[in-house]
């Protein structure tokens, strides 16, 4: 009679547990359980239980007194390993789910676990090879297809990512995170409309998806329909949507309003290593008067590395918070009391804007890793610079304007960087090896209009999704469709650092893409030695390439319409003194510039930061610093 008992409370548990009934299903578990305390099936449940409530070490307790009662119990094994998963033991976490396979080989979820596991240890094959065999088995489970597409595309193979992102999507639609892998996916490719439309779709299904918001905003940067104000309107809604709830409606700070004093700037990133804005810093951390400023580090991302070393030697403090929740990063900021906070990410991967939403530091600025606005009201400045930013580009922000006098980067020329190669005689090379989100339609039609202007020209594009087959033969239908032959072209894909900043030696003239302008993509081609053509418009995103040329008094190259880029791209193609001459002096003319002397950029930086400290310590509200 008992244990008919036990199994008519487990069904009940396991019913609340399906319909997620949390608190009802353990109850049931514990009934069925005293009726008969050797009820495997109720043991095992509870540890399921455990595990969904957020409590791995519980549920490694009651799948080991389940095992120790069935050790043959395939999905108890396998459970197991979710646990010790959860608690970092991966190795014996993979034990447990091949000892489950030994037992069940056709046993799907444990091979999508096993899928998981080791994708996390980084083994890729594996992970692929893994979900493959839960598929074969299940071929219906979107999260094996999601997941796989996660694997392939770590790997670069982006093809087969986005197939399986669209098995995924077709078994279950409403699901926001399979449109943004997707998207993501799609970005990568160049596809830029298909992703902006991946990630609308991901907001709509989950309102409060801020990553994928965040995407969109980005995505809507690189298409050429977008306006400054429609751009502005964009990321003020996503302000709207996830951080204005955010912002304590009186924010006191004990920091002391002494306008002279040494102050603490805290900076927060995801890519304090090889990385664009690892890079960019290299020249700053060190240059930082440590007289005038301290120097706090707050790193989003466990990835190190040679960079990472660098700047951490640089930094007084640095504090490792991928872990951390938001609330708890802006509580550890207010701990140091940090009195400027530096966002360097914007809307970019592994950003931290809503911990920037909670106001941690009394004053908060955002520089570096984003050409654009934030949207968030809680950003009282934005760190640019006058060509970046002209007079007028305060209607294309939320924040108040910082214009440095020398530009907002500086450049740390790489020591693995070649010398700058001859040229061989021969017809003209143009290149680009820009992300492809910004070569949309506009960019291959002017691009088009360039090759047509210079007789048996050739373009070199490279990009790390260019060795997929499907990108390759979407760009050369783009340049055909323009009047340009496939055997114009030549289409590259990713390379170490060095080798491809060796391959600049191909190119004489680079071609740089718009709304969405090169930043660190045309300071190296300028290292190298090749000009490069752009062409600013009315978007900080389009504005970053002339504020180098600039610097090195090369507005010439500078288009003020489609008509003058394509003059401007023939008038340089038709003229090899020129660019010989250029080819010998850009990197001596960038070395001796500001772009690159981070001895002089910093300070520059630093008397930015104090003009914004004593606005605070005066009691003003943030506003425009730096001559436009």
């Amino acid at each position: 009679m008992q244990f008919g008992l036990s199994a008519a409370m487990f069904q009940a548990a396991y019913e609340h547990f399906l319909a997620g009934r949390l608190r009802e299903a353990e109850h049931a578990c514990r009934q069925a359980l005293q009726a008969d305390p050797r009820h495997v099936d109720s043991l095992h449940l509870l540890g399921a239980i455990a595990g969904r409530a957020g409590h791995p070490q519980a549920s490694l307790t009651l799948f080991d007194q389940t095992l120790a009662l069935s050790p043959e119990f395939a999905e108890a094994h396998c459970n197991r390993g979710a646990a010790l998963a959860v608690l970092g033991r991966m190795d014996e976490a993979e034990e447990a789910v091949r000892r489950s396979l030994a037992l069940k080989p056709d046993y799907a979820e444990a091979w999508f676990g096993l899928g998981n596991l080791r994708a996390v240890q980084g083994a890729e094959d594996d992970a692929i090879e893994a979900f493959r065999q839960a598929l074969k088995l299940q071929p219906d489970n979107a999260q094996a297809w999601t997941n796989m597409g996660i694997s392939l595309q770590r790997q670069g193979k982006l093809d087969e990512a986005v197939a399986a992102y669209e098995r995924a999507r077709a078994i279950l639609p409403g699901v926001a995170l399979i449109h943004y892998n997707l998207a993501i996916a799609l970005l990568i490719q160049g596809r830029t409309d298909e992703a902006a439309a991946g990630c609308r779709r991901a907001v709509e299904l989950d309102p409060r998806y801020v990553l994928a918001h965040s995407n969109l905003v980005t995505c809507m940067t690189y298409q050429a329909g977008n306006s400054a104000a429609d751009l502005l309107a964009a990321h003020r809604a996503w302000d709207w949507a996830h951080s204005e709830a955010l912002k304590p409606p009186s924010p006191v700070y004990p920091n002391g309003r002494d306008p002279e004093r040494r102050l603490k700037i805290g900076y927060v990133s995801g890519d304090f290593h090889a990385h664009p804005v690892g890079w960019l810093l290299t020249n700053v951390l060190p240059a930082h008067d440590k007289t005038q400023v301290e120097v706090f580090c707050y790193a989003n991302d466990p990835l190190t590395d040679g960079v990472t070393e660098r700047l951490k030697a640089a930094a007084d403090h640095w504090r490792d918070v991928a872990g951390l929740t938001d609330e708890a990063l802006a509580a550890l900021v207010r701990q140091d009391g940090i009195d400027i906070l530096v966002d360097l990410s914007g809307h970019t991967d592994k950003n931290r804007l809503l911990t920037f939403a909670r106001r941690p530091a009394p004053v908060q600025a955002s520089w570096l890793g984003y050409p654009g606005t934030t949207g968030l009201l809680a950003m009282d400045y934005l760190i640019m610079d006058a060509v970046t930013a002209p007079a007028g580009a305060e209607a294309w922000c939320a924040e108040a304007l910082v214009r440095l006098p020398h530009g907002r980067f500086c450049y740390a020329p790489p020591a693995d960087a070649p010398p700058v190669a001859e040229r061989a005689q021969g017809p003209v090379t143009f290149g680009s090896f820009n992300n492809l989100a910004k070569v949309g339609p506009d960019v291959v039609r002017l691009w088009a209009r360039v090759l047509a202007a210079v007789p048996q020209s050739r373009l070199v594009l490279k990009w790390k999704a260019l060795s997929q087959v499907s990108v390759r033969e979407r760009l050369t239908a783009a340049f055909a469709a323009e009047g340009i032959g496939a055997d114009r072209l030549e289409l590259r894909g990713q390379s170490p650092h060095a080798d491809m900043l060796a391959q600049y030696g191909d190119i004489d003239i680079a071609l740089d893409p718009f709304p969405y302008s090169g930043g660190m993509t045309s300071a190296e081609a300028l290292w190298m030695g090749v000009p490069v053509v752009t062409f600013p418009q009315d978007r900080i995103a389009s504005r970053q390439t002339v504020a180098f040329l600039t610097e090195l008094g090369l507005t010439d190259l500078a288009a003020a319409s489609e008509d003058d880029y394509v003059r401007i791209a023939a008038g340089l193609a038709a003229d090899p003194e020129r660019r010989a001459d250029l080819r010998r002096t850009l990197r001596p003319r960038m070395a001796a510039s500001p772009l690159t002397d981070g001895a002089q950029f910093t300070p520059d930086l630093e008397a930015a930061y104090r003009r914004m400290w004593r606005r605070w310590c005066a009691g003003e509200a943030p506003a425009a610093i730096g001559a436009a």
